[in-house]
This record gives structure tokens, sequence and C-alpha cells, in this order.
């Protein structure tokens, strides 16, 4: 995560690679990269992000998007780099990009440092979905709902069927000798 300074936000960015330009002299008057006035140091080359209008955040997720110049044919089309400063580099994070989204889309997670909190959070707080039923929860109607699960646990394998049914049939046949031996 980048901090890109006063009135700029901290955002993540992905680095591509380093630059060193400690040899510059110092008011080199170069502003390339989002930096003006260029000064000696290390640098990262960045492609940096910004929030997403209309977001769908989460408490763990936060929407984000790369800054691209441009799209063709719905790919990016155009990348936008910029100069980071190492010293801006302020917290690991963990960004992931957006199945089905746009090309430039990534979901942001919160730090694991948080995750304890809101999972607190939530226990205290009643769930909206406790109440409802299966068929509510998942919006379909099955018709016949008397609050039981209908769903079964049987396996699909005929194999493991099989296997359980003589494992089922070795632990009978076990306790029928268990109590023949008792009972002499």
């Amino acid at each position: 995560m980048v901090d890109w300074g006063r009135g700029f936000e901290k955002l993540p960015s992905r680095v591509r690679g380093f630059v060193d330009l400690s040899r510059l002299r110092k008011n080199s008057r170069i502003n390339i990269g989002g930096v003006n006035n260029l000064q000696p140091g290390v640098y990262a080359v960045v492609e940096c992000s910004k929030h997403v209008e209309n977001p769908i955040n989460t408490e763990l997720i936060t929407e984000i998007e790369i800054e691209v110049a441009g799209f063709s044919d719905g790919f990016v089309s155009k990348l936008m780099f910029y100069l980071a400063p190492v010293e801006a580099f302020v917290a690991p994070t963990v960004v992931v990009r957006t199945i089905g989204g746009k090309n430039n889309a990534y979901m942001w997670l919160k730090p694991r440092h948080t995750w304890h909190d809101v999972f607190v959070k939530w226990l205290n707080e009643p769930y909206r979905m406790d109440d409802l039923s299966d068929s509510e929860a998942d919006g379909t109607d099955d018709g016949d709902d008397d609050g039981e699960d209908d769903r079964s646990v049987a396996s699909e394998d005929p194999e493991e069927e099989e296997e359980e049914a003589t494992d089922s049939d070795k632990e009978d046949s076990v306790a029928e000798l268990e109590a023949k031996l008792e009972a002499n």
C-alpha cells in the first residue's frame, strides 16, 4: 500500500519494477510518472488503484480499479505507470482480481488483523438469514417446507455406498459375536 502524501489516500499499487535514481542531481526539474521535480532516490514503477463508482463493498472487501488510459474491445489497451518513492510503501496488502468484471477490477481485502473485530461483530448481531427456511434463503419455493432440512447426505458413488453397507454388516456381526461370548 502506498501513501501518496497529504491530500491523497493510501491505496494499493501494483509494483512493476524498481529504478535507482540515486545518482540524479538534486532539483533536477524533471517531472515524470506523477512526481514533480524528481529527487535522487529509489523508486518503484507502479500501477495505481482507485475506488470504483457505486461499489458493492463488504466488511472485508473494498472494490478498486487499476487506473488505465484506455480500453479496446473490453480489454485494457493502455496502461498508466507512476513512480512511487520506496519510502512511501506503508503496509503490505492483498488484492485479488475480480472475475467476470472489468479487466482492471480488483477486490482489496482488509488487513487480517481487522478480521477478528468483524467476526465478533457478526457473532453479536442477529444474522438476517437465520430465521429463513432453505427455500426462502435461496429464493425458491419447494412447496412442502415442513421446517426440516431436505438435503440428503447420501453418497453419489455406488462403490462407497456398498463399502458403507459392508462396514455396517461387519459392525453388526462383531456385536453379535460379543453378545454370544458374554452369554457363554
